[in-house]
Parts: C-alpha cells; sequence; structure tokens
C-alpha cells in the first residue's frame, strides 16, 4: 500500500494562511480523526476545529478544509487541503498531529505532481510547465510557462507517437501474414517517416528559446584590466557585487549578476580583464573567462582608450567606451560604432539595457508564433534520440530492424510525457520542484 504524504504548499514565513496539502487513501481517516466530525461536502470550504488525534480536544487550529475525493483531484488519489493560520508553530502542530497516523509521511519534492502523473491527471511536460510558472521572475518566463502547459508539447507528441505505431501495425501485420498469398513483400511507409522526421526537426530548432527566456540572455563583460567592466557591472545591477580597485587585475574570478529588464532576465557577467600574466590565480581566471565568452549571447567589450578600435568583431561582441566623463571630445569616428558610456555618472547604462532588450526580442521572436513548439533541454534531447531512431529506420531495408527502431523511437516520445520509465526519469525531474507540488 503506497503511504499517504503531506506537505505545506505555500512557503514557510509568517503570513495569514498557510495551505497544508494531504494525499493518498488515508486522507479521509485523517480528517475525520483531526476534526471529529464526518466528511464535508465533496470541493467545497468548510469550516471546521482541528484537534490533536486522542487528545481529549486539544485544539490545533479552526480554519478552512476543503475534501477532494479520489478521482478529481490534482493526484487523483483521495486528498484533503487544510487552509490553516500561517506561522510555524501552527504547521508544526500539525506535523507533529499528521506524523502520529501510521502510513503517512512527509512528501519528497515534487511528489503530488508525480502521483498527479502516474494517475493519469496530468502529463510531465505540463507539470513542468506548473514547476516553471511556480518559479517565473519575468514576465517572459510566465508567458512561456502558462504557453507550454497550454500548447507545448504534448499535443504533437500525442500526435507523433500515434503515427509512429500506425506505421509500427503495419509492419507486424505484414511480417505476421507474410504466408499469405495477398501480402506484399515490404510494406512502403517512407513518406510518412520522412514527414514525421521533418515535425520532429522542427521542433529540435527551437530548444534554445526556453533556455534564453527561462535561464536568462548571456552577457559577458570583455576588456582589459582596468578598463571599468567591474564599474558597469555595479552601476547595472545597483549592487557593489565586484570589488572595484585602481590596481589592474583586481576580479580573478566570474561575478554574476542578474536583472529583470522590461520582463526579459538579463544575466551579467564580469570577468577577468585578458592581459599576459604570470600569476597562476589571474591567468586561470582569464582561462574561465576565454570558456564564458564562447557561451555567450552577447560580449561588451570595454575600454577607456578612445583611440581604440578592435580591428574586427563577431555580430555578438559591442564596443563600450568607459570613462567619457574624463573627456570633453568624444572622436567622432567612434559614434555609432561604440556605446559611450560613464559607469560614474551613469550615462549610456541605459543605452545598453535598451540595446541588450533590442537583442533578447529579436532572439526570442519566434515565442509569439503559435505554430513554434517550445521545449526545454531534457525534451530536446529526448526528441532528438527520436529523430536518430526515426532515420535509422529510413535507413534501414529489414522490416524487422525497421520496427525495432520505431519501437525506440516512441520510447523516447513516451519518455518526454512520463509515461513509461516513471521512477527514474521523473525521480530525477521532481528533485527540483517544490515540497508541496
Amino acid at each position: 500500500m503506497q503511504k499517504t504524504i503531506f506537505a505545506l504548499a505555500t512557503g514557510n514565513q509568517i503570513a495569514a494562511l498557510s495551505v497544508i496539502r494531504v494525499s493518498g487513501e488515508d486522507s479521509e481517516r485523517i480528517l475525520k480523526k483531526l476534526t471529529l466530525k464526518n466528511t464535508p461536502a465533496e470541493r467545497i470550504l468548510t469550516l471546521r476545529n482541528f484537534y490533536f488525534p486522542d487528545s481529549n480536544k486539544k485544539l490545533i487550529d479552526r480554519c478552512l478544509v476543503v475534501w477532494m475525493p479520489a478521482p478529481r483531484s490534482y493526484t487523483g488519489e483521495d486528498c484533503i487541503e487544510i487552509y490553516s493560520h500561517g506561522g510555524d508553530a501552527v504547521f508544526q502542530a500539525f506535523f507533529s498531529a499528521l506524523m502520529s497516523f501510521p502510513n503517512v509521511r512527509y512528501a519528497e519534492q515534487g511528489e503530488f505532481s508525480k502521483r498527479a502523473i502516474i494517475n493519469g491527471k496530468t502529463d510531465l511536460v505540463k507539470a513542468e510547465a506548473v514547476n516553471d510558472l511556480i518559479n517565473a521572475l519575468t514576465e517572459k518566463q510566465r508567458e512561456l510557462a502558462t504557453s507550454q502547459f497550454n500548447r507545448g508539447l504534448s499535443i504533437p507528441i500525442m500526435k507523433w507517437r500515434k503515427e509512429i505505431l500506425r506505421c509500427m501495425s503495419l509492419i507486424e501485420a505484414n511480417i505476421d501474414f507474410s504466408d499469405e498469398s495477398d501480402t506484399p513483400e515490404s510494406v512502403n511507409i517512407t513518406h510518412e517517416l520522412l514527414i514525421l522526421r521533418e515535425q520532429v526537426k522542427s521542433a529540435i530548432k527551437n530548444k534554445d528559446y526556453y533556455e534564453l527566456v527561462n535561464k536568462g540572455i548571456k552577457v559577458v563583460f570583455k576588456g582589459k584590466p582596468n578598463a571599468g567592466k567591474s564599474s558597469i557591472f555595479n552601476s547595472i545591477l545597483k549592487k557593489q557585487k565586484a570589488i572595484v580597485s585602481n590596481t589592474p587585475g583586481t576580479t580573478r574570478d566570474i561575478i554574476e549578476g542578474q536583472i529583470n529588464f522590461k520582463g526579459y532576465a538579463i544575466n551579467f557577467y564580469d570577468t577577468a580583464g585578458i592581459t599576459k600574466t604570470e600569476d597562476n590565480i589571474e591567468r586561470e581566471g582569464i582561462r574561465r573567462t576565454r570558456k564564458l565568452l564562447k557561451e555567450a549571447d552577447i560580449i561588451l567589450n570595454v575600454t577607456e582608450d578612445d583611440n581604440f578600435l578592435p580591428k574586427s568583431q563577431s555580430k555578438k561582441e559591442w564596443l563600450v567606451l568607459n570613462k567619457i566623463d574624463r573627456s570633453k571630445k568624444i572622436k567622432k569616428n567612434l559614434r555609432g560604432k561604440a556605446i559611450l558610456v560613464s559607469a560614474k555618472t551613469g550615462e549610456g547604462l541605459e543605452e545598453i539595457l535598451l540595446r541588450i532588450h533590442k537583442e533578447a526580442i529579436k532572439k526570442t521572436k519566434s515565442l509569439n508564433d503559435p505554430k513554434n513548439i517550445i521545449l526545454n533541454l531534457r525534451q530536446a534531447k529526448e526528441l532528438e534520440e527520436a529523430e536518430l531512431n526515426i532515420t535509422k529506420a529510413l535507413e534501414e531495408k529489414s522490416e524487422e530492424i525497421i520496427s525495432e527502431h520505431l519501437r525506440q523511437a516512441n520510447r523516447s516520445l513516451e519518455r518526454i510525457i512520463g509515461t513509461i520509465d516513471v521512477e527514474e526519469v521523473l525521480g530525477n525531474i521532481f528533485s527540483n520542484f517544490c515540497i508541496g507540488k
């Protein structure tokens, strides 16, 4: 028998209300025992006194509760939700009372959603979208999460699985009835598989959008020591995160900070100045900087020398001329080729942010197209595996081996929505969920 689980579904801080979620076949017995009353009408908030079990009516709290019998609950099991007064002492009292019941334990991270998938109440794509919605910090992250929930991968996955299973059934039928005189020597499903592969490949192309929005656009500062990278970094973040000094080489490790600008998450990275050095620690910082520059979406190449103009720059690298407050004259040939800023006065910093925002919109414009399927890295990896097996099926002659490749492609699709390998796949994914979900 699976144990009944419970958890605090709201935060641990002091608040007007806390929600305690209970799920499992002992839920109704627990509710009756704690309230000393019959089960209330289902799915209706009801006011009840809650008592410590076997305590001669020692009151825990007087609060609202809702009873949701299976299967009409989030998990598909018998559930209760207790809307108690907020605060740690109240929850600790409920914790003690609930733990006194046999076969009851505190929930693991994401276990309510895990049970919902196992019981067919949702699928893994939607569960991941709900978790993204809970963790959303920006408007774009919220929009992406709601889009994933309403029109994510679940619908096309079902369609692709249906097509794979149809192709497999044709092959299997042909193998099973190969002795019949009217059975063809082989089944031609090439056209169907080519269309299917193109649809899967089209979805895979969108894998970077999820990371751009959910993790944030990656902006890395580059430049010689003492060019003012740390000063600009601190000014944009409005925090003294990086140590600023006149001594070159002060920044030796990568320092990260994030802001929310016009609905987009922007990650800034202050890095070690790139120069020749014999200092082993500084050299390691430079090595890490070079690695991060390869991963960057945007590179801000900072200089304080108005005579400096790089001979060539990649499209993602922008020249930033710092300390313009020191010079009354700025060479005309730099205007339009560099962003002119002063970390000291703040001049030009808004232009940097506006240009990054414009680039973020450009990079994520396809998110607004309802035809596009957006997927996270886990989903993309499984789709790539599915595409590989479809390609192998197209290259194969033996119907038995074609069928096996299609079976493997179907398994990859099933792992995306969580219909197979439940304990192995879901256990890893839900370790990042909050406890009450």
